[in-house]
């Protein structure tokens, strides 16, 4: 017979293994230490089920996911079923007496006349002085067209300026 100290555990290259936590040699094979007892096996369920807020949550998220992939894939458009009533705005009354007329002054020191609504795009057609008279032929959000009072000799001009640069006065 051999002894217990000259063979080796199967697939090992130690002759003897030790236990991890107190240090006694393990019997063999060596599974568990008999003063230690058998490892205690991992939880079951780790997570221990929801509570009612977070099962009602991923529900929730669950149907509005399925509500818009069949939204998308059935190319249902939620807009025609919700209507969009618009109340008809009355246009303001605008009083037409020839005593009083609105006019446009140019309140800056100096503005570039453009040929586009654009500062990186249009070019810079003239260059007008503070208080110059100007008509606004239209308006846009950011911009005004223009047209400048012609003075003796020179043509009326036309083009775009920034509608902040511009100042309205009553006569």
């Amino acid at each position: 017979m051999m002894s217990l100290d000259s063979t080796t555990y199967p697939q090992m290259k130690r002759k003897h293994q030790y236990c991890d936590v107190c240090g006694t040699l393990l019997p063999a094979p060596g599974f568990f230490c008999i003063l230690c007892e058998p490892p205690e096996p991992p939880e079951s369920n780790p997570e221990k089920g929801l509570n009612t807020f977070q099962t009602f949550l991923r529900i929730a998220l669950l149907v509005l996911i399925f509500i818009v992939v069949v939204a998308v894939k059935l190319e249902i458009n939620l807009q025609d079923h919700f209507s969009q009533e618009v109340v008809n705005e009355v246009p303001l009354k605008v009083v037409e007496d020839e005593d009083f007329k609105i006019i446009f002054l140019i309140k800056v020191k100096l503005a570039n006349l453009r040929d586009k609504p654009n500062l990186k795009t249009s070019k810079i057609i003239s260059t007008l002085t503070q208080g110059t008279q100007v008509e606004i032929i239209n308006k846009t959000e950011k911009w005004s067209k223009i047209r400048t009072k012609p003075k003796k000799n020179e043509k009326a001009m036309v083009g775009w300026v920034g509608s902040k640069l511009l100042d309205s006065e009553i006569k």
